[in-house]
């Protein structure tokens, strides 16, 4: 029995074409609509935490190529990124996933990983676990297995686990509620396209274990994610904006007190349904009525500090990845 029989996954009609020996992807970024973090840690060291999420249309570019088709030596993924992410490449949590799906799937690690970074990192919008995820999907797709049906696998999803807490959720981006150590997909919700979004981020970035160590200095009950599931569910983009929730801000606003003023700032802007820090920041976000307003809130926040990056996107559903 093949690997893909064994893994209970169809094979695409990709694994048919003999010329097809590379893919790439659109690894998107997304928003923590609610991200709710309850004080204490399990044994692995993590927190449990309640995150609703969904995916943007800012997204990085992975390429996955087998090396044995480009006449590529040596054995064992190969990792090139566009811009310095300050992490050596064995450490990338792309390299990662193609080290340990390769291992569970029995195949040798012969490929090469290209990733062209528009996400920008420390930012909690969730760049690295995106990458990932859609080195993941690839080589999946490249093994001849139905990358619809790999979100399901249980040694896919393990895999995915293992590398990060938001991998999982990645490897299928619809609007979705995660519970666990925000790595065990709960519920999903019906897609929320073309949403739009306005993200700024100060120079500061804020790293993830920072602010939850900073967390547990001072730890706060976060608010049920009820009300923003109810919200998603009806499809009500006004009562998602205004049920925003992530009580982990308050830590990264501490590390990086500019978290705090972008928030405010976008808060008082016309055209904002809501707004707050995504993740563990420093970026923040802001829901808007119109993709206009978006536009113009995103050139307004460049002009407001010279420090501040920002961009204009929108929401999207799970079938923008594959390029």
């Amino acid at each position: 029995m093949d690997t893909a029989s064994a893994a209970g996954l169809a094979p695409s009609r990709a694994a048919d074409d003999p010329h097809r020996h590379a893919v790439k992807l659109r690894a998107p970024a997304k928003l923590n609509l609610h991200l709710g973090v309850y004080p204490g840690r399990d044994g692995r060291g993590y927190h449990h935490t309640d995150s609703v999420m969904v995916a943007l249309s800012l997204a990085d570019l992975v390429t996955v190529i087998e090396r044995g088709a480009t006449g590529a030596e040596g054995v064992g993924p190969a990792l090139l990124l566009s811009e310095d992410v300050g992490v050596p490449s064995r450490e990338n949590t792309a390299w990662i996933a193609a080290t340990r799906l390769c291992e569970e799937f029995g195949r040798p690690p012969t490929y090469a990983i290209r990733i062209e970074k528009r996400i920008p990192s420390q930012s909690g919008l969730g760049g690295a676990s995106s990458d990932a995820a859609s080195v993941i999907l690839a080589l999946c797709q490249l093994w001849g297995i139905d990358v619809d049906a790999a979100a399901g696998n249980p040694r896919v999803v393990n895999v995915a686990r293992s590398v990060g807490a938001d991998v999982a959720f990645f490897l299928h981006p619809a609007p979705s509620l995660l519970t666990g150590a925000g790595d065990v997909v709960e519920r999903v919700f019906p897609q929320m396209d073309g949403l739009p979004v306005v993200l700024v981020r100060p120079r500061a970035g804020v790293s993830t274990a920072e602010a939850y160590r900073e967390f547990d200095v001072a730890p706060e009950m976060p608010e049920p994610a009820d009300a923003m599931c109810d919200a998603l569910a009806a499809g009500d983009r006004q009562a998602v904006a205004s049920r925003l929730h992530n009580n982990l801000a308050s830590a990264s606003e501490r590390l990086v007190p500019a978290c705090g003023e972008v928030t405010r700032w976008l808060r008082a802007q016309e055209g904002v349904m809501g707004a707050q820090v995504t993740g563990s920041g420093s970026c923040a976000f802001a829901l808007c009525d119109t993709a206009m307003s978006a536009r113009r809130i995103a050139a307004a926040a460049r002009e407001a500090c010279e420090d501040w990056w920002s961009i204009s996107c929108e929401t999207v559903g799970s079938k923008a990845q594959f390029c």
